[in-house]
């Protein structure tokens, strides 16, 4: 049985009927604190016969009739269309026809549940089906099992006697993924043969694990006999940042610990019932977590969503899968109550954003002001002037508030610059002070007429024939950084200097002029040095740059008054004295 949709209208902040479109795998609820995510679960969770309404659930906002009407819909699986059609009625002749559920031509099963009587009913079924079978009909819907952030404590042994119990299902879930499941009546005694069983286990674990979980993928997990002959089992961990000791799952971070939890519970769950009886709901299950834990939680929950279904809410930018945009659903809050959006990837993810304040691209959090640069060497050098001036206390902007994003090269520049400003962003477009930078210029006041006379787009060039390696670089540490990255090469074999060619004389050339930009002449002159000819990247320059230069080198002098430039287009706050910067932004 697969949920194929949810009604709901009255229930808590749910005023007018709210349709939830669920997806046959995962469905991602997505919003901001307060909107009416938890609800929508709670709602879900009135197909357990345990659940009861109470008066504080009917929407406050409700004048007449005020009643709670859930609907849940499934698509049959074969074995339940098989259960149906053993249940339909056999027409007799002569015999008077019994009342019928109502059929639905949508091949659903349909059950409804109201506050003022508080019962699951049967509304329609795909079949010709007694009402005196309701019941039988009521038995084939899964059951609905909400997971809260785990709060037991992790233990990091177990005896058979725990094994099997609920207070122990993590346990279950590693000895699953560690391939002795099946074998565990014979395991807990220690001996040759299974001391053997439980090292294969020790390297099974970690292999899966490993692939599975970004963050632990440098630890070794090692399953051994303890206690009496063997009568427990222990899990241990072999981690490189600690050379002295093994190290164990319960004095691991409170990260590590819900996720560990979460993953193997879920899994053990899924693995002890049968396909299809559970849908699973998770309410903010990134809690606790990093970033990258996030991510692993979403690839558990793929690798368990082929055999139950999974509904969870977040505000989490890693937890919203870009990999399925169908999957998600934005969930706001309005005048007249919770709001459900089943398609929030149209208009590049704008309800996402008007949601969460983001903008989703490849896992990193952009803000709303942009600044737009050419190419990705822009980025670095721009956001690390920043920082060497912040740390300096030279400058004080609040990096929260900032997006430095590059189109890539400069053909893009354009497209890039609208798609920006169509997002609805205060984009600034930086342009080198060179010919490209004036065709480019030309071009969007062209282009972007009407954003630039309303102020979504301002442009700001760097002085006559400088760049942004004149302006927020040292010359002499970019050309350590060239000289750097050409040995580099050299020495594994991807460049060829030309016969007579001497690098750190040809390096040394390399200075400003006032006829050029440092970034053309550093082209020039690093496609000249090598056979072929071809000029080294700038985003390597860039890297390598980033790794040398120290805080005893200072940043050109014209580098803060750029920044300062940038900073009041762009009105960005400060970091210092936020409670003023607050309150001047209402």
């Amino acid at each position: 049985m697969k949920l194929k949709k949810v009604n709901i209208s009255g229930f808590r902040s749910i005023k007018k009927t709210e349709i939830l479109l669920v997806e046959e795998k995962m469905t991602i609820l997505i919003g901001a604190n307060d909107h009416g995510k938890t609800n929508i679960l709670s709602a879900i969770e009135f197909l357990n016969e345990e659940k009861t309404f109470v008066p504080d659930d009917i929407n406050w906002d409700l004048e007449t009739d005020p009643d709670i009407t859930i609907e849940w819909h499934f698509t049959p699986s074969s074995a339940a269309l098989e259960k149906l059609a053993s249940l339909e009625h056999q027409t007799v002749e002569g015999e008077e026809r019994p009342p019928m559920i109502e059929t639905n031509k949508e091949n659903e099963i349909v059950y409804y549940r109201k506050h003022s009587d508080n019962k699951i009913k049967v509304k329609s079924v795909p079949g010709i089906i007694p009402v005196a079978k309701e019941v039988d009909v009521l038995q084939l819907r899964p059951r609905i099992e909400l997971f809260a952030p785990p709060t037991a404590n992790l233990r990091d042994q177990v005896n058979l006697g725990q094994l099997e119990t609920l207070e122990f299902e993590f346990m279950q879930g590693i000895f699953r993924l560690a391939g002795i499941w099946d074998v565990r009546k014979d395991i807990f005694v220690q001996n040759d043969k299974t001391s053997k069983l439980l090292d294969e286990a020790s390297l099974k674990l970690t292999e899966v694990l490993n692939t599975k979980w970004n963050q632990g993928r440098d630890l070794k997990w090692k399953i051994e006999h303890t206690g009496t002959n063997g009568d427990h089992i222990a899990i241990k961990i072999q981690d490189p940042a600690i050379g002295t000791r093994y190290t164990r799952p319960s004095l691991r971070s409170s990260g590590f610990r819900t996720y560990f939890l979460l993953s193997m519970i879920t899994y053990a769950r899924t693995e002890n019932k049968v396909a299809d009886s559970y849908v699973y709901l998770f309410d903010e299950p990134g809690t606790y977590l990093h970033p990258h834990a996030q991510l692993d939680l979403q690839r558990s929950f793929e690798s368990i969503s082929g055999k139950t279904q999974i509904i969870y809410t977040t505000h989490s930018l890693f937890l919203i899968n870009k990999n399925y945009p169908g999957r998600n659903r934005v969930i706001s809050k309005a005048k007249d109550g919770t709001k459900i959006d089943q398609k929030p990837f149209v208009k590049n993810w704008k309800s996402v954003r008007e949601s969460l304040g983001i903008l989703l691209s490849n896992n990193f959090l952009i803000a709303e002001k942009t600044l737009l640069v050419e190419g990705p060497s822009d980025v670095i050098y721009i956001l690390h002037a920043i920082k060497k001036l912040k740390a300096a206390d030279e400058i004080d902007i609040d990096l929260n508030d900032l997006s430095v994003v590059d189109a890539g090269t400069s053909e893009n520049y354009l497209a890039m610059a609208k798609l920006m400003v169509a997002e609805g962003r205060e984009v600034v477009a930086l342009l080198d002070g060179d010919k490209k930078g004036e065709e480019i210029e030309k071009q969007l006041k062209k282009v972007c007429e009407k954003e630039i006379k309303d102020g979504k787009l301002q442009i700001l060039k760097l002085p006559k024939d400088k760049s942004i390696e004149d302006i927020f670089t040292d010359v002499s540490v970019t050309k350590k950084a060239i000289e750097a990255l050409a040995t580099d090469l050299i020495g594994m074999g991807i460049r060829k200097l030309k016969n007579g060619i001497n690098l750190a004389g040809e390096v040394a050339k390399i200075a400003p002029t006032t006829t050029l930009t440092l970034g053309r002449i550093i082209d020039e002159k690093t496609t000249s040095m090598f056979d072929p000819e071809e000029k080294l990247s700038k985003l390597s320059i860039a890297l390598k740059y980033e790794d040398i230069m120290s805080d005893s080198v200072a940043l050109p002098d014209n580098a803060k008054e750029q920044i300062e430039k940038i900073k009041d287009k762009l009105s960005l706050k400060n970091e210092r004295n936020d409670e003023k910067s607050i309150f001047e932004e209402v």
